[in-house]
């Protein structure tokens, strides 16, 4: 995630460019590193993003799109991942969606992708570890973020600090939940500044319960 310096981690309108072309490269390296980029509807459709390693577009190690729902609402047409009819992924829609199709949901979207149902998050990670996917990279947004912290699905945390204030009223932060969640613990693994911006990566403390 991104941040700004009084804690924002979204754009206040669509013409401000969130982050640096540094941010953009690093975030570029932990998709060359992951199997599979994981989503939300709001993530998706706000930042109309490439799912892609995006400085290298001819790479042949791109991150499987994960994209997460949780409800049937048909996706925004138009969105920038159609672009690139290579790009095969899954969606997962909430069971209590159930019935639907693919087409329902996204009728632009190309041949080659799976739809798949889940009671909660859990089941999403089970299912692409077990098909030989073990790296995962959450990109979020927030709430997305929010039930992965809540399921203690979390290892390393990824923050970039931009030299940036908005100020304003928002709910807008790194993680959301409807309610606190258990205090979790990371430690930091390293910090490094790049011009005005600094980049954290913390690794999760094991907690006596996960370690046994």
């Amino acid at each position: 995630m991104a941040m700004t310096l009084d804690g924002h981690v979204a754009h206040p309108t669509a013409a401000w460019n969130f982050g640096s072309s540094e941010d953009r490269r690093r975030m570029d390296r932990l998709r060359e590193w992951a199997d599979c980029l994981i989503v939300s509807r709001k993530t998706l459709e706000h930042d109309n993003m490439d799912l892609r390693v995006r400085t290298k577009p001819q790479s042949l190690r791109h991150p499987r799109p994960v994209i997460v729902l949780d409800t049937a609402r048909p996706l925004k047409a138009g969105l920038r991942i159609l672009a690139h009819s290579a790009i095969q992924g899954e969606v997962w829609i909430s069971e209590r969606a159930k019935p639907v199709t693919l087409q329902q949901i996204w009728p632009d979207l190309n041949a080659g992708w799976q739809l798949h149902y889940y009671r909660d998050v859990r089941d999403i990670v089970s299912s692409l570890h077990s098909r030989g996917y073990p790296h995962l990279l959450l990109e979020g947004g927030p709430t997305l973020n929010g039930v992965f912290f809540s399921n203690e699905l979390v290892d390393e945390f990824f923050l970039t600090l931009l030299p940036l204030v908005w100020a304003g009223r928002t709910t807008d932060r790194s993680v959301i939940t409807d309610a606190p969640i258990a205090l979790e613990r990371f430690r930091l693994q390293s910090a490094e500044k790049r011009g005005d911006e600094m980049f954290f990566r913390y690794v999760r403390r094991k907690s006596a319960k996960r370690a046994r």
